[in-house]
């Protein structure tokens, strides 16, 4: 599904909403699926956002993995999980709002 995401932690801590506000939103098609981490040695409920307009699926943010929707209401959702960069892991949660189309 088409999405927009607002990212709410910088590897690991919570960005002020007042700060988050005038953050770049990133705008992509969501997917939410089990697959197999190598890194992590066993499956994992992953949430990617791919771009929706390269062929080949590229990713605009870390996957999550461990990924858990906290809520979906009316056109928004949060997921959290952890992001893995420069092999550290970090707990991240994503703002989500489905777009119309």
């Amino acid at each position: 599904m088409r999405v927009e995401v607002q990212l709410v932690n910088e590897r690991g801590r919570t960005i002020p909403a007042r700060e988050r506000s005038a953050m770049r939103t990133y705008r992509g098609v969501l997917r939410i699926h089990e697959a197999r981490q190598q890194s992590l040695g066993r499956i994992s409920v992953t949430a990617q956002l791919l771009s929706a307009t390269d062929p080949t699926e590229l990713d605009l943010l870390p996957a999550l993995h461990d990924a858990a929707v906290l809520f979906l209401r009316e056109g928004r959702m949060r997921v959290r999980g952890f992001e893995v960069m420069e092999g550290a892991q970090y707990g991240q949660t994503w703002d989500v709002r489905v777009s119309a189309c």
